[in-house]
């Protein structure tokens, strides 16, 4: 400390600078004189300027020829044959509002030479494989480029294509270095006028969970998609589609990473890759900025799901800002760029990007602990000063203005059919068509028609299906018609329950379930009041004859019994210990075929015989199940709980972490094998990431689990924000999906998926793949609005049952602050699946079946229930024509039969199954032409007359 002043009071912002003065213009007077450049010889690359002095002042440097020195450090050579040039840097140091000036430094330039020249612009020259009608071509300061094409396309220096299909050419640039000629050929396909699209990657700046925009959420890779950076519209609400991969700093607990300027761009095989800079969830760097980018690729040609290849070491240690990729099709491989921390430009060549090796990382929990990075050695060329000689980008400038919050990293022209598919995987999915099959109904019987659906269209090329309500006057009319085809109208079921379903229920699990003939649906869950679900007193179930009559609105409340109270019953586990709370997350299911209720209570953890204070860290997973023959409703028909545990009989944990805590236990089933799935974390020494476990169970002993415990979803993604827990399986279409539910039990919560093979070893972490985005977040709120009603924020912890129409519903918890009290609330939804399987929780009602097509009309064909054959022959008798008519009654009831001829009719009644009715009609005639008898069999069943009509045909016949 060389000086110390006393104030007797707080001096103004003027009087500290004043004050500060002299010791400030010392300061930056001995950095500027201070300040050096370290050169040897004529330079022909950039320089590293000093931009901080040893006592913290800023250096900027002046340049007496910024065209061939940049204040930046940028170095341009004079062209080949000139002579070298010299010019010279002067520091200036400013500290505290006071600037020096230093010592002038001469530095000599290298002339260029023609081979350096050549080497250099053989490398920085690229036109990307794919590119926009109407894209400039690159031109090189100092040189000429001349192009030329082998097919039309080429006009006036840029690229065009008018046409309504996509061109594709051999585009050479020829280029003059002194004596040299250089040329290089690209294999470009000009993208059509009409159909191309462009596609803009941006992150966010983060807004707060209440805007659905946290830092986990921001800092990802956005999309939006237009026919132009002017009119491209946001994916996925405004939302991340893509998310990096943290860094696991101990076994289960990972360190969360995020991306900044991510820049799209088109791998060798066609298909879109994404480089960018990876940083902390925070925003602040994670290190890996100063030499290395994050390369993603696209599993296949939709660009609608990424593979993290992994960070790529750029040979730099001056930072890695703002990287871009692209491909040269000349050279066959990539020339990445990017800006240092000192804003200076540098590029450099990858042979493959997508050339990648597996090396350890500590606690990487997949690939035996080994992680992805793009391979460096033998792949990177060096690295280059300056900037690769492109077409241009696409100006960015307005994309920030008009999409909230947005930060604007690329645009990449794309293919009508890549554009598709991002909105149809990111966009909303919307219905486009309703139709009914044309339906069959005995006479008079219309009951089959109450289960008919309506088949639904969807713009992703997605179907479902939606019970229908029929007109009941034209239903009441077609059960009065006799045999034909008539037009039956009705309305499309969407059936609505009430929101919130039911208040203060978090983890809900709503359980059809059929016995005896009957259908009763089963609901429960973990009781959050006041958000204090430790201290809950019991696990509730509520029994009803349908859903609706479960909700608050519909008494479901009234209707709620306690199978468990620690209070009332003093609730004892089946090894003696006393609940004290928790009751967490319970799930109906039957295992072995025995109605069962997964849950995890709590305990105190001083004293297991009370039934107060439980603590969180002592939760553990439980089974009951109801006796044989039992009331779901009655807790005297179910077993006391016991804990579920491994094979040797021990908690369930992860061997040697201490105390583990398992809850949010599910089951399911897949190709005859039964399997637990949980989330479980360690808590001693340090509390691990909540992760998702899985096991075998045989269902006759389902209180032990078969084999050593699993993760199978471990928290690593930015938007799971180190949680992920409340699995639920959904098998459809050979695909098991896991849904799960991430980040903090907050408006921040959010639901993942996870899918497998049906038939791979689903123990194997390996067998499962992540969605790479959530499959369902919080509705973001209005400017000055906290209303967790009417925006669902927080939602998650599901499970899935089948309404009385057989649909599949998501039954889940939203944030309640506010709206009935202060508790998680219980929310419904009906699943969609989209054309690629992935449920679709978040359609709205006039998503789910458009206005339009909410009226649908079925072509119904009334057949009679009679079953009869009619039969006609001519015969000669006295000279005159005579008529027979046979009718066969092969139905189940006696019938009475008319047969009716143009000369005459006639009735035959009582006619016995398996017999037959034989009318003779005497034509008086000596000759008739061919014709035809009509057969009418008229029967009564079921008190309802039903007929059968048939008409037998006959030739013509002369008995002259």
């Amino acid at each position: 400390m060389d000086d110390v002043h006393v104030y007797s009071a707080a001096l103004t912002q003027d009087q500290v600078r004043e004050d500060a003065a002299p010791a400030a213009a010392a300061i930056a007077a001995s950095d500027a004189a201070a300040a050096t450049l370290t050169v040897s010889g004529p330079v022909t690359s950039d320089l590293a300027l000093p931009t901080r002095g040893v006592g913290g002042s800023t250096l900027t440097w002046a340049s007496s020829d910024p065209s061939v020195i940049g204040a930046d450090g940028s170095v341009r050579r004079p062209a080949p044959g000139s002579a070298d040039a010299t010019v010279t840097l002067t520091p200036t140091a400013t500290f505290a509002g006071s600037t020096a000036t230093g010592t002038a430094r001469s530095v000599s330039v290298a002339a260029d030479t023609e081979a350096d020249a050549t080497t250099r612009l053989r490398t920085a020259l690229v036109v990307p494989p794919t590119v926009a009608s109407g894209t400039a071509l690159p031109t090189i300061a100092g040189y000429t480029v001349s192009w030329s094409a082998d097919a039309a396309g080429l006009s006036g220096g840029r690229l065009v294509n008018d046409t309504t299909t996509d061109r594709a050419l051999a585009l050479t640039a020829t280029v003059k270095v002194g004596a040299t000629t250089l040329t290089k050929t690209f294999r470009t396909t000009i993208l059509s006028a009409t159909t191309a699209k462009t596609v803009v990657s941006y992150t966010r700046t983060p807004t707060g969970e209440n805007k659905a925009n946290q830092d986990a959420i921001a800092r990802s890779l956005h999309l939006a998609v237009g026919s132009s950076v002017a009119d491209a519209a946001p994916l996925s609400g405004n939302a991340g589609i893509l998310f990096a991969d943290g860094v696991f700093v101990g076994t289960d607990k990972a360190d969360a990473r995020a991306l900044t300027s991510p820049s799209l761009f088109t791998f060798a095989d066609g298909t879109v890759g994404v480089i960018a800079t990876r940083i902390l969830q925070s925003g602040a760097s994670d290190g890996t900025g100063t030499a290395s980018a994050l390369v993603f690729k696209a599993t296949d040609a939709t660009a609608t799901d990424f593979t993290e290849l992994g960070l790529i070491d750029l040979g730099t240690t001056g930072g890695v800002v703002s990287p871009r990729a692209v491909y040269d099709t000349d050279q066959k491989r990539y020339l990445v760029s990017w800006t240092d921390s000192a804003g200076a430009a540098k590029y450099t060549t990858v042979t493959d990007l997508a050339r990648t090796e597996l090396r350890t990382q500590a606690f990487w929990p997949k690939d035996g602990g080994r992680r992805s990075v793009v391979v460096t050695d033998g792949n990177r060329g060096a690295v280059l000063a300056g900037s690769p000689a492109t077409v241009p980008a696409p100006d960015l400038s307005g994309f920030g203005g008009r999409v909230a919050d947005a930060l604007p990293g690329s645009a990449l022209t794309v293919s009508a059919s890549v554009a598709e598919a991002l909105i149809e995987t990111f966009g909303r999915t919307v219905n486009t068509a309703s139709s009914v099959a044309p339906q069959t109904i005995d006479q008079g019987d219309t009951s089959t028609l109450a289960g008919v659906k309506a088949t639904l269209s969807y713009a992703d090329g997605s179907t479902g299906s939606l019970g229908v309500d029929w007109n009941p006057q034209q239903l009441a009319d077609l059960a009065a018609k006799g045999p034909g085809t008539y037009d039956l109208s009705g309305t499309v079921r969407q059936r609505q329950y009430s929101e919130p379903f039911a208040y203060n229920r978090a983890d809900p699990t709503i359980y059809r379930y059929e016995r005896n003939g009957k259908t009763q649906y089963l609901f429960t869950a973990t009781d959050d009041t006041n958000n204090n679900n430790v201290a809950s007193q019991h696990l509730p179930i509520r029994v009803a004859d349908s859903i609706d009559q479960l909700s608050d609105d519909n008494g479901g409340r009234t209707r709620e019994v306690d199978l468990l109270n620690r209070t009332t019953r003093m609730d004892r586990t089946a090894e003696g210990k006393v609940i004290a709370g928790c009751y967490w997350a319970p799930e109906i299911h039957e295992i072995g075929g025995k109605l069962s209720i997964l849950f995890a209570p709590c305990f105190n953890p001083t004293n297991d015989q009370s039934n107060q204070d439980g603590a969180w860290f002592t939760v553990q997973a439980h089974i009951m199940q109801l006796r044989d023959g039992g009331d779901p409703a009655n807790p005297a028909d179910w077993t006391a709980p016991r804990a579920v545990v491994k094979s040797d009989g021990s908690a369930l944990s992860r061997t040697g972490t201490g105390r583990n805590i398992s809850l949010d236990m599910s089951y399911f089933e897949s190709g005859g094998t039964a399997y637990y799935a949980w989330s479980q974390r360690y808590v001693d020494n340090g509390a691990s990431d909540p992760a998702t476990w899985i096991a075998k169970v045989d269902p006759a002993n389902p209180t032990r689990v078969i084999g050593e415990p699993t993760p199978i979803i471990v928290p690593s993604l930015t938007f799971e924000d180190r949680l992920a827990e409340g699995a639920f399986a959904i098998q459809r279409d050979g695909k098991i999906t896991l849904v799960y539910s991430s980040s903090a039990v907050s408006p921040k919560y959010i639901v993942g998926g996870a899918w497998a093979k049906e038939g791979s070893d689903l123990t194997d972490i390996a067998s499962w793949t992540k969605y790479d985005a959530p499959l369902l977040q919080s509705v973001p709120m209005p400017d000055g609005v906290v209303d967790y009603r009417t925006y669902e924020q927080g939602p998650g912890h599901g499970a899935v049952t089948q309404d009385e129409d057989g649909n599949d519903l998501y039954v889940y918890h939203t944030w309640g602050n506010g709206v009935g009290g202060d508790g998680r609330d219980t929310r419904l939804t009906r699943i969609h699946y989209a054309a690629d399987g992935r449920p679709v929780f978040d359609l709205t009602p006039t998503e789910e079946v458009a206005p339009a097509n909410r009226t649908v009309t079925a072509k119904v064909t009334v057949t009679s229930p009679l079953t009869v054959t009619a039969t006609a022959s001519t015969r000669c008798v006295s000279g005159k024509v005579v008529l027979t008519t046979v009718v066969k009654n092969d139905s189940r009831s006696s019938i009475d039969v008319t047969t009716a001829t143009a000369y005459g009719s006639k009735t035959v009644t009582g006619v016995a199954p398996g017999t037959s009715a034989t009318t003779a009609t005497t034509t008086r005639a000596a000759s008739i032409p061919a014709g035809s008898v009509a057969t009418t069999s008229t029967a009564t069943i079921d008190g309802k007359v039903v007929t059968a009509q048939k008409n037998a045909d006959y030739s013509a016949r002369s008995c002259r």
